[in-house]
Formats: C-alpha cells, sequence, structure tokens
C-alpha cells in the first residue's frame, strides 16, 4: 500500500515535496529540481515536518530521503534578496527554524533514516546527509561544506570531525573543496557506492531489511549513541545499559532471543508490550 502527501497536487501542500509511504518505508523526496534541491527558508519547516510526520505514524519503521532530478541538495538557495533584510535573526529563532532543527530532527529520529545520493550534497545538503544513518549515493556524488567560501561558517563543524577526525575536518571546512564519491567513501562520508542504475533498487533493498528491523532497538540505540557524543565514557556506558532497560518493554526484545533459540529468523514488529495482553499470552511472558 502506498500513501501519498506533501507533494501529491492536493490544496494547500507543498508541491516542493514529495512523502510516501510503502512497505513501511517513509520516502520525502526534495522536489525542486531545476534548482539541484536547493532550499528556501520556509521549506526547512515543511521539511520538518514530514520528519514528525514519520516519526508519529507506527507503520513507518524506515525513513529515505532524496532529491528529485540530478542533484541530492545544493544547499541553501542564496539568491533570495531578502535572506538578510532584517539583520541575522536570534540564537533562539535559528535553532527553531533553522538547519540545525532540521538536522537534529534527523538525528533524533528513532527510525533508522537512509539518505539517497546523487550529483551534488553540499552545504546544508552536507550536513544533512551526514545527519541520516546511512548515505547510500551514485558515482557521480558530490560532498562539500561549501559554507568558507560564501562568507558563512558552522555547517558541519559539529558531525564531520565524528567521521573523519579533527585535522582532516578542519581541512575540509576551512578550504570547502569538494570531494568526490571515491574520497568520500574511503573517508567513511558513505556506506555505499553504486551504479546510477541500481541506486533506486540497491537502496529500498537496504531500506526493506531496516524496516524489518527491531525498530525499538534501533531507536535506542541512535539514542545511547547521540547522548554518548558528548559525554565522558562512564555516563556513555550509562547510557548504553539505560538503552537495554528500556528495550524490556518491546515485544522484540523477547522475539530476538527466542528466535536464537528457536534457529529461526525473528519476526521483529517494533511494536510496545501490551502488559495487558501479555499477562494472559504465554507466548510473550
Amino acid at each position: 500500500m502506498t500513501e501519498t502527501g506533501a507533494g501529491a497536487g492536493k490544496p494547500g501542500e507543498d508541491e516542493r515535496f514529495r512523502y510516501e509511504v510503502a512497505d513501511a518505508i517513509a520516502s520525502i523526496t526534495i522536489n525542486r529540481p531545476a534548482k539541484l534541491n536547493a532550499l528556501l527558508p520556509d521549506m526547512i519547516l515543511t521539511f520538518s515536518d514530514l520528519l514528525e510526520r514519520a516519526r508519529r505514524d507506527r507503520r513507518v519503521r524506515c525513513v529515505v530521503i532524496s532529491g528529485e532530478g540530478r542533484a541530492f541538495c545544493a544547499g541553501d538557495d542564496l539568491h533570495p534578496e531578502d535572506r538578510f533584510k532584517y539583520g541575522p535573526p536570534d540564537l533562539h529563532t535559528r535553532l527553531k527554524m533553522g538547519y540545525p532543527r532540521l538536522v537534529t530532527e534527523i538525528l533524533t529520529l528513532r527510525k533508522p533514516v537512509i539518505a539517497m545520493m546523487r550529483g551534488h550534497a553540499a552545504g546544508a545538503g552536507f550536513d544533512i546527509a551526514l545527519a541520516c544513518d546511512f548515505r547510500i549515493a551514485a558515482p557521480d556524488t558530490r560532498m562539500a561544506a561549501m559554507y568558507v567560501k560564501r562568507g558563512l561558517g558552522g555547517g558541519g563543524s559539529y558531525l564531520l570531525p565524528r567521521f573523519v577526525g579533527l585535522g582532516k575536518a578542519t581541512e575540509i571546512l576551512l578550504l570547502g573543496e569538494t570531494i568526490d564519491a571515491a574520497e568520500a567513501l574511503r573517508l567513511n562520508l558513505l556506506t555505499r557506492v553504486v551504479a546510477e542504475e541500481q541506486l533506486v533498487a540497491e537502496t529500498y533493498a537496504f531500506a526493506r531489511r531496516l524496516a524489518k528491523g527491531p525498530t525499538q532497538a534501533i531507536g535506542a540505540i541512535k539514542n545511547a549513541r547521540n547522548q554518548g557524543l558528548g559525554c565522558d565514557p562512564v555516563k556513555g556506558i550509562e547510557w548504553q545499559i539505560l538503552a537495554n532497560v528500556e528495550l524490556m518493554f518491546h515485544r522484540d526484545a523477547r522475539e530476538g532471543p527466542r528466535a536464537f533459540l528457536q534457529r529461526r529468523d525473528p519476526a521483529f514488529t517494533g511494536e510496545w508490550i501490551d502488559l495487558q495482553y501479555d499477562a494472559v499470552d504465554p507466548d510473550y511472558r
């Protein structure tokens, strides 16, 4: 079953995005190919709304983000003349309405997120890609932290060092040079590089694999990873333990061990345990 949303042509919907759900996968496509899927400020809010929609939908167990046409996302659209008309926004506004909100929502979404990439992933598009859990790319993919070449800064400075280390991140951020797919793969910025004609098939095969996984466990792992990035080792281990404690309230934490003992593939559902139901169901005790 496929459900279409924003971009489906319905009154009041933003045609600069497409949102579809099929096989427990939510596909969010930036649909502005003539501008290489560059984002305007109001598009960030729509993008965030679609991520929230995927978060709330219990049927969705994986998210794929892509761009229509020949680019993933060329970053921030710099053409509007009124970008700085009212001066720089305050920090609170920027965090709530700008790219930090979007990147944070991808990072903290308790479902796996895949970037399906081709062409340019520059500036904000670079940051969005790094925020995803996996990046599957065509050979023509080009990644760049272009901020310094535009007299801007900050983008990529949090996530990039966690991929490539401080020294290489400094080089990439301060020079703003474009990284081709082969180099990006070597630097672990990409998960896989596949032939263009196989990009969609490979990405969605991978997404279906993730969608069949223990969704709640994936979410708990992502949360422990995020929390552990900025704390000391002892606190990081505590988050790791808390993840397992939390998962005791999910069916998959029972299904996984049971399937292993029974020598069969697990049938994960991503569901919470219904305590009232489980009290009378011996299969889930």
